[in-house]
C-alpha cells in the first residue's frame, strides 16, 4: 500500500487539510486580533500549498524511478535481441 504514492499523499493531504481546517475555526473564533488571525490563517494555508507542492514532488519522483527502471530493462532486453 505504501507505493500508491497517490493513495498515500492523498490521505495525508486530507488529513492535513482537515487538522488546518479545524486550526482555522478555534483560530477564528479565538480572543486574538484580526492581524493575528489573518496571518495565522494565511501561514496555514501557505503550510497546505507546500505540503501540495511535496506530495506532487513525491508522486511524480516515484512514478520516474518507475519508469526509468521498466525502460532500462526494456532497453537491455532489446539490445540483447538484435
Amino acid at each position: 500500500m505504501l507505493e500508491d504514492t497517490v493513495l498515500v499523499g492523498g490521505i495525508a493531504f486530507l488529513a492535513l487539510a482537515g487538522l488546518a481546517w479545524l486550526a482555522m475555526e478555534k483560530v477564528t473564533n479565538s480572543g486574538l486580533s484580526e492581524r493575528t488571525k489573518r496571518l495565522i490563517i494565511y501561514v496555514l494555508i501557505a503550510v497546505l500549498g507546500g505540503a501540495a507542492v511535496l506530495v506532487f514532488s513525491w508522486h511524480s519522483q516515484n512514478w520516474k524511478e518507475k519508469r526509468t527502471k521498466t525502460s532500462m530493462v526494456e532497453q537491455t532486453h532489446f539490445l540483447k535481441i538484435t
